[in-house]
């Protein structure tokens, strides 16, 4: 069986000979660690795919590099991005100079960047060097608004103008409907729709403005991305998102991604209820199991999971989030290495 064949037999809640494994992004720095003497990240990841036997490999487009513009007060180099957005990198990390939507009146006027001004030739590499399922990572309608307006501003205008948010959702869909038809023109096998919407307590704004304003322009991005591209459409989100699955689901998504235990997703009794409509992927604790457990405890938790959930198909093993530089390389080989033994099928 092939790695596409594999992933899609799972996709479509078939048994395939084994459980899928993969992960929506290999960091950087993991692949410093595991493969050193390849620093171009292309072939990393190649050959980590390869020595872990995964079937899928997972990109961004490629966008162009952001520009130095100027110095900011503190002496620092502002540099702009592709949107428009100018940012600084601080100790504490990124910090936006000035946001490019500051209000709800200016919603109206804010049109997102031409989707061809990306590229995915990246994805094109990775499909002609490899039999691997080809997965781009696009965009949702809720993430993409925190450049242009700031996250206590998504909280703000949720209450006081919810249809300014409406607006730039909406438009979010369009742009991202865009990318994921780019994405299929160059080979990709499944998009994956990165948006995060959840804290580990619950979703960040309520469930049920998620149900005026948001969830509306996720249902319309996956029918538009799926009648364009005939492509499988999966969800990445963190996060505890218990009060929404039922949306989610609703939205037409095919496949949900992270699942992460600590935030209360048991990924048992969401195989129980959606597994004949969900494909699910991750659930492999990042906060204790995968940096500081034993190989021998990661193996006996993958395959006693596996046993679980894995019958039936509709089950992919991954991180609850991304493979990161925390997880130390033979900790990574084990959890993929869970599924290839005989008592994980």
């Amino acid at each position: 069986m092939t790695h596409r064949e594999r992933v899609s037999l799972s996709i479509r809640h078939q048994q395939p000979d084994r459980p899928p494994k993969g992960e929506i992004m290999i960091d950087p720095d993991f692949l410093a660690v595991a493969e050193p003497a390849l620093p171009e990240r292309h072939a990393a990841t190649v050959r980590v795919v390869e020595r872990f036997d995964l079937d899928i490999i997972s990109e961004d487009l490629l966008r162009p590099e952001p520009q130095r513009v100027g110095t900011s007060a503190h002496g620092r180099p502002i540099f702009q991005d592709c949107w428009g957005v100018r940012y600084e990198y601080a100790q504490d990390g990124l910090h936006y100079c000035e946001y490019l939507v500051p209000a709800p009146a200016a919603a109206d006027a804010f049109h997102f960047p031409n989707a061809a001004i990306y590229s995915a030739a990246n994805l094109t590499r990775y499909k002609q060097a490899t039999d691997r399922s080809i997965w781009s990572i696009v965009g949702g309608v809720f993430d993409n608004l925190l450049p242009l307006i700031g996250f206590d501003n998504v909280m703000f205008w949720s209450l006081e103008a919810p249809q300014a948010l409406a607006t730039l959702a909406e438009r979010a869909a369009h742009f991202n409907a865009d990318l994921a038809e780019l994405s299929a023109q160059a080979g990709a096998d499944v998009i994956l729709v990165a948006d995060d919407i959840a804290y580990n307590s619950g979703t960040f704004i309520s469930p049920q403005i998620m149900r005026e304003v948001f969830f509306p322009q996720f249902t319309w991005l996956v029918r538009e991305i799926k009648r364009r591209t005939k492509l499988p459409v999966f969800m990445h989100t963190d996060g505890n998102l218990n009060a929404v699955l039922d949306d989610i689901v609703a939205c037409g998504f095919d496949g949900l991604q992270s699942l992460q235990p600590s935030a209360g997703m048991d990924i048992r009794a969401i195989k129980q209820r959606y597994g004949a409509r969900l494909c699910l992927m991750g659930n492999l604790d990042l906060d204790y199991l995968l940096p500081h457990g034993t190989p021998e405890e990661i193996e006996a938790h993958v395959r006693a999971l596996a046993r679980d959930v894995a019958p039936g198909g509709g089950w992919i093993l991954s991180t609850c989030n991304t493979l990161a530089r925390m997880v130390p390389v033979a900790n990574a080989a084990a959890m993929y290495r869970g599924v290839d033994l005989p008592a994980a099928r």
